[in-house]
């Protein structure tokens, strides 16, 4: 292993949010098309739902710099800092909307001063419904639910896993056999994070054991034993 990536490593390597790193596929397209789309949206306001794990930190991520978004701190509860700085005209990003949680009044203002002042707000929700459908309480704040665009992002498919988990290990510089990202893909819950972490895990494995990532390596990390061989350690 060389010395750089020893010290990539003990610095805890931390996979590109650029624009760049997204990979697109059935599962992500319809967002990823929205973001590139931008300012040209059908309407000022845009949602992207969708379950945990399924990619919606590196939407807003790749937006906010985009965009040049201030980034609400409780994207929940719209403070009245957040509210001015919409009025300016200036995109507005809030990441982490949870619909039960939502302070409806605030984000209602928020709403109106995006549109007010011609600005952009994205909005990325961990919901298994479109906005449309949240049973909110404010019969304004339901119909400006209404009438933003909504795009709903699904949990990462096999070959978008696939794709993801090859360029983590291409950014480490390290040679793996496309039928052991298979193999590890197979293995693992349908989330972004769970690539993220399994690569970490076998990195470090490997470099504390001085080998390559082996098909045997990665069932012992991850805790899958080979054919034959019964349990492994991990």
């Amino acid at each position: 292993m060389s010395t750089d990536r020893q010290m990539l490593l003990d610095l805890g390597a931390r996979p590109s949010l650029a624009r760049d790193d997204l990979i697109a596929t059935a599962s992500n397209k319809a967002a990823i098309g929205l973001i590139d789309s931008w300012p040209n949206w059908p309407a000022p306001v845009a949602f992207v739902f969708g379950p945990a794990g399924s990619g919606k930190s590196h939407i807003a991520a790749v937006w906010t710099a985009m965009a040049g978004a201030h980034r609400l701190a409780d994207p929940c509860a719209p403070s009245p800092r957040d509210i001015a700085i919409a009025q300016t005209g200036q995109p507005v990003l809030c990441d982490g909307l949870v619909p039960a949680d939502l302070d409806e009044t605030a984000l209602f203002h928020l709403i109106n001063a995006v549109r007010g002042a011609g600005g952009s707000m994205l909005a990325l929700a961990t919901a298994a419904s479109a906005p449309a459908q949240w049973a909110v309480r404010t019969p304004d704040l339901a119909s400006r639910l209404r009438a933003a665009t909504q795009v709903e992002l699904k949990l990462p498919d096999d070959m978008l896993l696939r794709a993801v988990a090859a360029k983590l290990f291409a950014d480490r510089q390290i040679a793996i056999d496309p039928a052991v990202i298979e193999y590890i893909v197979a293995r693992l819950e349908r989330s972004l994070a769970a690539v993220i972490e399994a690569v970490d895990r076998l990195d470090r494995a490997a470099l504390a054991r001085k080998s390559r990532i082996t098909r045997p390596l990665a069932a012992q990390v991850l805790g899958a034993a080979e054919p034959g061989q019964g349990a492994l350690d991990s």
